[in-house]
């Protein structure tokens, strides 16, 4: 199952979406972990990085540990696209404008990382409900022929479900909302401006250190699946 989710997408001048990779037997495991990871902090309602002040951020924490623990063990894989949106012209991206730029950065998202790496296994994708992916349900025919010209795979196409959930009762969605929040906060620059949350900051750190990477800039190798970056360019 594919979870994706966008963030930075009204002000800001990086948007980001990203995907959460996660097998469908391993899902209940996971949900079960997160109700007790939330409990233990003292946490009740949605886990997202708008709340991430909260609690000093001890549940937030946890959830970076708790999905680099799974990605370490090969359970889930991350993905996440950064467009730098001064870039676009939004008046071509369709009748919603930026709205239909974000749509169009989730449908490259999905193509280009959730169908090019597992274009043998169906795809059951549920993005986070909205204005942003409302019309990917419609783009379920556009994606499989797509993935099959570029990349190969199910000859029937490996998307099956295209389906947007509500974060609030979606677990998955939240474990991605986190990490996206903090990512995008540091492309933004924003964890460096006056005023800004010191524990959001520090969150924000403590995400990229847990990547690996140096920053937030570039892109990894096509090849690692697992924990992937993306600064994509408009195309001219």
């Amino acid at each position: 199952m594919y979870f994706c989710d966008e963030s930075s997408q009204v002000t800001d001048e990086f948007a980001a979406v990203a995907g959460l990779a996660i097998h469908r037997k391993n899902i209940p495991k996971v949900i079960t972990d997160l109700d007790a990871i939330k409990a233990a902090s003292g946490k009740t309602g949605e886990v997202k990085w708008k709340n991430a002040k909260s609690f000093g951020g001890r549940v937030h924490t946890a959830y970076i540990d708790y999905l680099f623990l799974l990605i370490a063990e090969r359970k889930a894989q991350f993905h996440i696209r950064f467009s730098q949106m001064s870039e676009y012209d939004h008046n071509l991206s369709g009748e919603r404008r930026k709205i239909d730029t974000v749509s169009k950065a989730f449908y490259q998202l999905l193509l280009h990382r959730s169908c090019r790496y597992y274009r043998d296994h169906p795809l059951f994708i549920h993005p986070d409900d909205g204005e942003y992916t409302a019309l990917l349900p419609d783009q379920i025919g556009a994606l499989n022929h797509q993935c099959l010209n570029k990349f190969g795979g199910d000859p029937l196409g490996c998307v099956k479900l295209v389906q947007p959930r509500s974060s609030a009762r979606e677990p998955l969605l939240q474990l991605l909302d986190v990490p996206l929040g903090a990512l995008a906060a540091l492309r933004n620059g924003r964890t460096s401006h006056e005023g800004y949350s010191t524990i959001k900051a520090k969150l924000a750190e403590y995400t990229l250190h847990k990547t690996g990477w140096a920053n937030v800039l570039g892109n990894t190798d096509i090849a690692n699946m697992s924990l992937n970056k993306w600064n994509a360019r408009a195309s001219r």
